[in-house]
């Protein structure tokens, strides 16, 4: 039918959430992708902790994207100093810009979406020095491809 299928896999929850479930890892997803390289899949959350699996996932599979939304908090239970701009970073080169589609979805609703989470992902983004098509593509141009949207 040609929609996207997002799926959530990494860290679930606050604190007490789900750490770990035998399908929490995105590498379930490689034999899937494989099989269907005309569906394109979305893993939001930048893996949601799972980050070297996802990096490894999306550059096996042309047909996985990842999504940034969220506070991305997990990153702080990451070896390292792990920050947006190095997530940014970490997919920019596995992937380039063309799979990295920014995403609103966050935590602690109904609260909303907290526009600092755009704001920290463009400052990022601009610090790389990324062009204006590149910021065009993350920001909103890969999203009206997949979602089939004329823009």
């Amino acid at each position: 039918y040609g929609i996207p299928v997002l799926i959530h896999f990494g860290i679930l929850g606050d604190g007490g959430g789900i750490a770990w479930h035998q399908n929490i890892n995105p590498l379930r997803l490689h034999d899937v992708a494989k099989a269907f390289p005309g569906v394109n899949f979305v893993i939001p959350h930048f893996g949601c902790g799972y980050l070297r699996e996802t990096l490894h996932l999306c550059w096996a599979c042309r047909n996985v994207y990842v999504d940034t939304s969220g506070s991305n908090d997990w990153m702080r239970w990451m070896p390292g100093d792990l920050t947006v701009k190095a997530l940014f970073r970490k997919y920019l080169e596995t992937i380039g810009p063309e799979r990295i589609i920014f995403g609103s979805d966050s935590s602690w609703f109904p609260r909303g979406f907290a526009v600092r989470y755009l704001q920290d992902q463009v400052r990022a983004c601009r610090e790389l020095g990324l062009s204006h098509d590149a910021l065009q593509k993350i920001f909103g141009s890969n999203a009206a491809r997949l979602l089939k949207i004329k823009v």
